[in-house]
């Protein structure tokens, strides 16, 4: 059973095959440039050329296009499958004020009329990083004031 391709370790063994300028590269010249064991490049080498572990005085020159020719497609899967997330607004201090207490924001944006908690009321992302953060400065608190009290 083979195991799936690293492809942080392909890009590292063709960045070196294309950087030096020689025509002839055994797997140990190519294992001591990438900083790696000479089994471990075969057994990623071992996928383009089947004979890498036995025959190591094999030119990994001859392997290179191959290479480059799996990570373009990795790339361009990669580049089908990423979407850009959009950026949150950033929380300022100058709103965290407008809240003194957790209480105070929940009673602000859930409550409905009359004070009661409206179980149909949702939080956008933004209110809900604020809440993060009152959450964050509120414990923040309590553990000060046990510390004072310890000591």
């Amino acid at each position: 059973m083979e195991n799936k391709q690293s492809i942080s370790r392909l890009r590292r063994i063709r960045a070196v095959l294309l950087k030096k300028q020689k025509k002839y590269v055994t797997l140990d010249m190519l294992s001591r440039w990438v900083g790696l064991y000479s089994d471990v490049v075969a057994d990623e080498l071992v996928y383009f050329e089947p004979m890498v572990k036995m025959d190591t005085s094999m030119n990994m020159m001859d392997i290179l296009p191959m290479i480059e020719e799996f990570l373009s497609k990795v790339d361009e899967k990669n580049a089908e499958i990423r979407v850009t997330k959009p950026k949150r607004a950033p929380v300022r201090k100058k709103e965290l004020l407008e809240y003194p207490s957790i209480g105070d924001f929940i009673y602000r944006k859930i409550a409905g009329p009359g004070g009661l908690v409206a179980p149909s009321a949702e939080l956008s992302d933004h209110d809900l990083h604020v809440l993060e953060l009152l959450v964050k400065k509120e414990v923040a608190a309590r553990k000060k004031k046990t510390k004072t009290k310890n000591k």
